[in-house]
Parts: C-alpha cells; sequence; structure tokens
C-alpha cells in the first residue's frame, strides 16, 4: 500500500490473520483479526527514518536446520517468520520484526531522494520501491542493500505491483506502465484514467492469464488491464461502477473462473463484484451484485460505521467469506461475513467500536482498581530464612532496646539555610503524586499557598518532573479562581528555579507546553482595563458616602441655658449679656447670617426697654420732691 491511499495499510499473507495501517502520523499499528485486538504499536523515530508512508508483508522462509542421527524425528519444525517492509518519509527502506516488536534492519546503499511512495515483495528475496524521484529501486533482503535502479518518470509513481508470472512491475501515475524487472525495459502502457492512481491490485486466473486492476482519483471506476508485455496506450478489458472514490480493492479467483472483487468506497460502503474471467467486455460497464454497509445500533438514530479494509478469506472451508475492518484507525473491529448476493444492500447492524473501547477500558480500570495493592518493600539484608540447621548453627542477631527503637521513631525536623525547616518541602508527596497520577493528591499538594514552601518543594524537584508538573498547572489555571491564583504562584516560582530546564527545549515545544498558560493570562489580562475602571468607580462611591456619614449635623441640643432670677435688672440685662456670649463663642462656625441679624436687633430692643425704665424712675422721683414741698 501506498502514501497515496486514504489509509497505508494490508492484510497478512497468511489468511488475513493480521492487519497492518500507518496513520498519519506515521505510526504502525498491527491488529490481530482473529480476536479484535491492537497486537502491537510502533511509533518509529523520526530523526533516523522519518514517518512511514508505505507498506507491505514480507514472509520469509526459516532455514531448515541439519538434523543429526542422534537427533529425534519428532522434532518440530522451525515456522515461516512475517515482517512488514516500511517505506519511510526520507526515502529509505527499514524491516520490523513482529517478533520482536522493533526495526530489525535498515537498508542501506542508494536511497530515494523523497519519500517512499509505494512498495512491493516479490516473495523471492526482492523488494521493489517508487519514490517521490521519479526512481524504481530495486532492494535484496539477503545484501540487506539497493543493489540496481531505473528511471520511470517523468510522471511522479504512485503505486505498484508485482506480477511473478511475466515477471514484470506495473507503475501506476496517470498511466499505467509495465516494466520488465530483468532489463528495465519499458514493455507495455495503458491509458484510460483522467487522474493519479488510487489504488492498484493484481490477479493471475486458472489458464495463467494476469490482469492489473486500478482506480484512480475522482473517478468512480475500477478498470481491468490485461497483461500482454507488447503494445502502448491500450484500452481497459473492463470497467466496474461505483457509487464513489475508492482507496481500497481486493481480489479473488476462483478455480472454476469465477472471480471476486471488492472496493472499499470513501463513504464506507464495500461493493461486491461476481465475475466471469473468461466473459470480461470492454462495451458494457458492471455494477456491483451486492453492497455491504454498516450501521451502529443507536436507540434513537442509526449512523453509519465506515468500513476501512476487506479481504477475501482463503480457507476452503470458508471461502465464501470476505473479511472486513470497520471503525477508526485507532479503534478497528474484524468481522467475517457471508454476503447474500439476493440483496442488493446487505445492512449489518454492529455497535460502535467506539463505545465498546470505552466500555473495555473501564471494565480494565475497574478490574486494576479492585486488584491494586501495596507490596511490602523489604530489604534482603533483614530478611531471616527457615532452614534445616539447628538454633546454634544459626547467625543470632543482637536485639535492639525497645527504648532505642522509639528513639529512632521520633520524628526530629532538621532545619536547613536560614532557619528554615526541611519538613515544610513537599517534594516526596508531589513526585508520588505525578508518578502515580493521583488527582486528589496533586489537588492537595498544589492547593498550598506559602510560598516558602513552595520554593522549598520546588528547589528539590527532579528535572523529569517538570513537564508533568507544567501539564498539570495548565488544567489548574483553567479552573476557579482559587485554582488560578495558587496555579500562577506555583507557575512563577516553577519558572524562576528551572528556568535553565525550561529554556534547553525546543522553541516550538515550549510554546506549546505553555500555549494553556499563556492563552488563559492573555484572556484575563484582556479584561484587566474594565476591571480596573470599575473598580475605581465603585471605590470613588464609596468615598464619598463616607465623607457625608462623617459631615451631618447634631440635631439634638447640645447646649441648654438656664436663666436665674435676679432683683436689679442690671444684673439681668449682664447676665443676659454674657449668656449671649457665651452662646456666641460656642456656636458653630457655620451659623448662617440671619441668626446673627436677629440677636442684634434683640439686643436693641433691650437697651431701649432700659432707657424707658429710667426715664420713668427719674419721673417719679420729681413727683415725690414736688409733693414734699
Amino acid at each position: 500500500m501506498s502514501q497515496g491511499k486514504k489509509h497505508v495499510l494490508g492484510f497478512s499473507p497468511n489468511g488475513g490473520q493480521l492487519f497492518a495501517s500507518v496513520d498519519e502520523l506515521g505510526i504502525l499499528r498491527v491488529w490481530n483479526t482473529e480476536t479484535n485486538t491492537l497486537k502491537q504499536e510502533f511509533t518509529p523515530n523520526l530523526q533516523l527514518s522519518g514517518p512511514c508512508t508505505a507498506l507491505t508483508w514480507v514472509l520469509v522462509a526459516a532455514q531448515r536446520p541439519k538434523r543429526s542421527r542422534k537427533s529425534l524425528s519428532t522434532q518440530e519444525e522451525p515456522s515461516d517468520q512475517l515482517y512488514i517492509a516500511l517505506g519511510t518519509l526520507k526515502g529509505g527502506v527499514v524491516i520490523y520484526s513482529l517478533a520482536e516488536g522493533k526495526i530489525e534492519r535498515n537498508l542501506s546503499g542508494d536511497s530515494h531522494d523523497g519519500p517512499v511512495t509505494s512498495i512491493a515483495y516479490d516473495n523471492a528475496g526482492l523488494l521493489y520501491t517508487v519514490g517521490a524521484d521519479c526512481r524504481a529501486l530495486v532492494w535484496s533482503l539477503e545484501k540487506e542493500r539497493c543493489i540496481s535502479d531505473w528511471q520511470v518518470g517523468p510522471e511522479k509513481p504512485r503505486n505498484i505491483v508485482y506480477l511473478p508470472k511475466s515477471r514484470t512491475l506495473a507503475v501506476g501515475s496517470r498511466q499505467l506502465k509495465v516494466y520488465d524487472v530483468d532489463t528495465k525495459e519499458l514493455v507495455e502502457t495503458f491509458t484510460g484514467h483522467s487522474g493519479e492512481v488510487n489504488a492498484i491490485s493484481s490477479v493471475m486466473c486458472t489458464d495463467n492469464d494476469e490482469f492489473v486492476l486500478t482506480t484512480a482519483r475522482m473517478e468512480r471506476v475500477i478498470c481491468f488491464w490485461k497483461i500482454e508485455k507488447k503494445g502502448k496506450n491500450k484500452a481497459s478489458s473492463c470497467t466496474l461502477l461505483m457509487e464513489d472514490l475508492a482507496y481500497c480493492l481486493s481480489s479473488e479467483v476462483h478455480d472454476d473462473g469465477q472471480l471476486r472483487v471488492a472496493s472499499v468506497t470513501r463513504n464506507g460502503i464495500i461493493h461486491i463484484y461476481l465475475l466471469n474471467v473468461n466473459s470480461l467486455s470492454a462495451e458494457k460497464f458492471v455494477k456491483p451484485k451486492t453492497s455491504l454497509q454498516i450501521v451502529s445500533d443507536g436507540a434513537d438514530t442509526v449512523e453509519p460505521i465506515h468500513a476501512l479494509a476487506s479481504h477475501f478469506v482463503t480457507d476452503t472451508n470458508r471461502s465464501h467469506e470476505i473479511l472486513f475492518g470497520y471503525g477508526n484507525r485507532k479503534q478497528i473491529q474484524f468481522e467475517r461475513i457471508t454476503p447474500n448476493y439476493a440483496e442488493k444492500l446487505n445492512v449489518i447492524v454492529r455497535a460502535d467500536p467506539k463505545k465498546l473501547y470505552a466500555k473495555k477500558k473501564g471494565k480494565e480500570q475497574a478490574l486494576q482498581a479492585a486488584h491494586k495493592t501495596l507490596a511490602p518493600v523489604v530489604s534482603q539484608k533483614i530478611v531471616e530464612y527457615n532452614s534445616a540447621l539447628p538454633i546454634s548453627q544459626k547467625k543470632v542477631q543482637n536485639d535492639v532496646p525497645m527504648e532505642a527503637r522509639l528513639q529512632h521513631l521520633q520524628i526530629k525536623a532538621t532545619k536547613q539555610g536560614a532557619g528554615k525547616l526541611q519538613t515544610q518541602s513537599k517534594t516526596q508527596l508531589l513526585m508520588q503524586a505525578l508518578h502515580s497520577k493521583d488527582q486528589a493528591m496533586i489537588d492537595a499538594v498544589l492547593s498550598t499557598h506559602d510560598k516558602e514552601t513552595i520554593q522549598l518543594t520546588l528547589d528539590r524537584l527532579p528535572l523529569e518532573y517538570v513537564n508533568p508538573l507544567v501539564n498539570e498547572l495548565s488544567i489548574l489555571i483553567q479552573g476557579k479562581h482559587a485554582n488560578v491564583t495558587s496555579a500562577i504562584r506555583w507557575l512563577q516560582v516553577l519558572a524562576c528555579t528551572h528556568t535553565s530546564a525550561l529554556m534547553s527545549e525546543d522553541k516550538q515545544a515550549l510554546r506549546e507546553k505553555l500555549g494553556i498558560c499563556l492563552g488563559v493570562a492573555e484572556q484575563r489580562m484582556h479584561c484587566l482595563s474594565d476591571a480596573l475602571q470599575i473598580s475605581g468607580r465603585v471605590n470613588l462611591i464609596i468615598s464619598q458616602m463616607k465623607r457625608n456619614a462623617d459631615n451631618h449635623l447634631n440635631e439634638s441640643n447640645v447646649l441648654i441655658v438656664e436663666e436665674e432670677e435676679e432683683d436689679e435688672p442690671a444684673d439681668t440685662q449682664s447676665d443676659s449679656a454674657k449668656g449671649d456670649s457665651n452662646w456666641s463663642d460656642l456656636e458653630d462656625q457655620n451659623i448662617s447670617l440671619n441668626s446673627i441679624a436677629d440677636e442684634d436687633l434683640a439686643a436693641d430692643d433691650d437697651v431701649a426697654a432700659d432707657e424707658d425704665d429710667l426715664a420713668m424712675t427719674q419721673g417719679s422721683d420729681d413727683d415725690d420732691d414736688d409733693l414734699s414741698d
């Protein structure tokens, strides 16, 4: 399979028991189709080889060891070994071992100047690859290097398939070109596709006729090409119709000449065609005999589930079955089914693989939590093993007195520099929480607000725990205000303490790591100006209310004046004058001008009354004198 398809995938040659696929990130996954389990997952070294862009299965026959006369006749024969040949983004070829679960060999020699677009195996120890540099390379598994190459341009090749009978290599681009692998010459060309070939497959009939099946991008047809090693610009022998674009093809020929073809389309439907090899015609288009569509068993709505790949079962007891996988690239379910050719559409109701994997993961976590136990850590030097020797021959250890044991059990807080207690540090708790991913313990440690405790904890934190701590702080900073305050305090001390460790990382990796924290900080700073304006207005209103409350006038009488009765009016006048002066002294400075004017008028009236009294008194005295005379 090649890079040009939606998936880089393929079934194993041992009846499809294994299925290998490469996702968009170049990660290889190997599935067991019988048990529906992920057997292996491999992430290549991006610096050495780069992501995987093409794959093919390689079945290597095991070496038969020489038996001696003394060897038993019942000795088991070594089984054949399965490998996966991977084409990389950097133009090289590596061999992945299923037994060891890693890259076993890197083929040396010449390589492509660009990514490998497709790879094929001839079952005789040779690999053929084509790349973006428009070259075809031949690799020897025995010599572990590239042995020859030739040009296949000028069009960029997308897919190749090896034809064992004619010893030719079919290269698909916009045209289909057939090259002789021995002479490296172009022997045959086919035209008919308007776009680049998207998927390719080959089939050999019972009469040794070889056919190549291709489908192109932006086309809804499958073309049959008969290989005869002669001719140019030849047309297709037969054309099959589809409802959508296809990215996976598989075929099978029975002994009676019946040909079965399956195509997996872009919308996740599998089309199955039944043909007779001897009656292929280019004049009439062939429609699918039946189609398979997988849907979910939801209670509310019925949603389609996409099929990813299909393969015809080669077992004689199950020759009428078809093996297919459905789901997504990370969660795939496989099933074998016998299609009902009497119906045009076979609807298969199955559970969504996402729900199955989620349920299975939940059960595994519950089981692990139930069986989670703490194993005691025992020093091997203290363990005393039972033996058959008498007690006198055993090594008798001196018992420590109970008083000494109790003294050792006492916890003494040791002081560090500047008078800080070592017990304030929570480094061990933080390391244990990050290692076990215990969220409750992580929240308990990160809820610390004491800056000295945070500094002591981060000073002794190893560098391998810095990245997990940054991730936890990024999650915490998205929560409530109290959590944000604590997270910012931890992040500030962490950036000051482990600055060198953070700056030593790649700029892009550091940006991705601190991206959430920077985004939250930028969002909160965006509202800072509005918040400050609102806070200033509220403070101004509060200050004005306090000022008005402090400056109110007293409503109750503060000064009470009591007048005493005197015999002489002059004393009364003087006392009233004194009372008026005292009232004027104790009165506040804010007395209005009207009250002052009223007091002046009252004083004038008193003076006039006094003058009238004096005049009357003098008048009475003169009358008395006249009477006496």
